[in-house]
This record gives C-alpha cells, sequence and structure tokens, in this order.
C-alpha cells in the first residue's frame, strides 16, 4: 500500500544529478529499487483505477507505466545515461510519444507536477487540434476556463510570433503552439512524504481532468476515427 515516498528518493534523484554514470548507479540501485521504483510502482498501481474511470483504454501495465531512469541516448546530444526524474505516465498501448495524450505525476528532486496533454505533438496532430478549437470556441473555452478556475495552467511550446493572427483573440494564446499539456507543478516535496496524501489528491485532480482529456483524446484520432497506429 502507498503511503507516500522516503526521503531517501529524493535524496537519490539530487544525488543521481551529480553522479550520473554507470558505476555510481549499479552501487546505489538497491536505493532506487527501494525508495524510487517500488513505491512509483505501488502508486501507481493504486492509481490505476482513477485513470481507467478517465479513458478505460489505457495500458495497464505497470512496467510499461512507470518511466525507465535509464535514458535513450541515442538520438541526443545529452548522453547522460540516466534521469534524476521519474513519472507515471497513463496512456494507450503502441502509441508513439507524439501521438497520444497522457495522464501523468511526475516527481524530480526539487517537487513534483502532474496533468494531461502531451510531451510533444506531431505537426498532424496540432493542426486537427487547431481546427477542433476553430470549429466550436465556445466548447473549449469553458473547459479551458474551468480547469484554470482550479489552478491549472496550460503549459505550452508557443511559437515566438503569432503564426494565427486571423484566429479569434481569445484563442490565439492556445492555439499559437506545437505542443501543449494541462499541469500543475509544485516546488518541494513535503507533501510527498510518508505520510502522505497525494494518492487521494491525484484521484481528484484526474476527475478535474477528464473532460479536458477527453476533448484533447478526440483529435489523437484521425479524420476517418480511427486511432492512430505505430
Amino acid at each position: 500500500m502507498f503511503n507516500g515516498f522516503s526521503p531517501e528518493a529524493f535524496r537519490f534523484l539530487f544525488e543521481i544529478g551529480f553522479n550520473n554514470n554507470t558505476e555510481w548507479f549499479e552501487r546505489n540501485r538497491e536505493r532506487y529499487k527501494q525508495f524510487v521504483l517500488e513505491p512509483m510502482k505501488q502508486l501507481a498501481a493504486e492509481l490505476m483505477p482513477a485513470a481507467l474511470a478517465v479513458d478505460p483504454n489505457f495500458n495497464r501495465s505497470l512496467n510499461a507505466t512507470v518511466s525507465r531512469i535509464r535514458r535513450d541516448t541515442r538520438f541526443t546530444k545529452d548522453k547522460s545515461p540516466y534521469r534524476n526524474h521519474v513519472w507515471i505516465g497513463y496512456r494507450y498501448p503502441k502509441t508513439r510519444i507524439s501521438e497520444g495524450c497522457a495522464l501523468w505525476f511526475e516527481i524530480t528532486p526539487e517537487g513534483y507536477d502532474y496533468g494531461a496533454g502531451f510531451y510533444s505533438a506531431d505537426s498532424s496532430l496540432m493542426e486537427r487540434y487547431r481546427k477542433k478549437l476553430l470549429s466550436d470556441p465556445a466548447g473549449f473555452l469553458e473547459l479551458a476556463h474551468a480547469l484554470e478556475s482550479e489552478g491549472f495552467i496550460y503549459a505550452a511550446d508557443a511559437y515566438k510570433k503569432q503564426h494565427f493572427p486571423d484566429a479569434p483573440k481569445e484563442l490565439r494564446s492556445y492555439i499559437n503552439v506545437r505542443s501543449f499539456a494541462w499541469e500543475k507543478s509544485f516546488g518541494g516535496v513535503r507533501e510527498l512524504i510518508e505520510p502522505s496524501n497525494i494518492e487521494a489528491r491525484l484521484k481528484h485532480e484526474f476527475e478535474l481532468l477528464k473532460p479536458m482529456y477527453t476533448y484533447i483524446n478526440s483529435i489523437s484520432k484521425t479524420e476517418e476515427g480511427e486511432e492512430n497506429e505505430e
């Protein structure tokens, strides 16, 4: 049963940022398993029913839901082998990260965040998103304002220049983006330290995110209404 994280979890994440090499990790592998991986799996399992209430098609595998600490460095300039943050991500099986909308919770050495949206949406998906917003501005804005009133922010990778000057003024900040998510982020980890009620809070927040998730997820479909394939 998940009852919160040990302070050791965040100490480990802090230390690996300064000792990002295989030798150090192998010496501290058991710390990672005990204080980071296992609590994250416990929390992911206990949050699964709430996540499935948002979307019953989410991948139910805990191994697929909890992130790996080892990075894939094949296509990046940063060759650091390990992350100093871990997350729980609920999304569809066999969905590329650029395609599918996800529900997530993440911890870092300094804090935590959670929300719903895209890590890096592809251009065709964003084109459908803009088309949907323009077809029903009032419907989107009602959902957006509801989340904003609950403290969620629209975390977006915005273009520096306005690419859509003809869009309604109230939509421009939502449309003029490459990718986006709705999220809350917090500095400090005291609320996560055992005993913690973060599980109950996340279940409630997932409920709040459900209407927007459903709206966003509808654009993860092709125009023919079929799901994207990997």
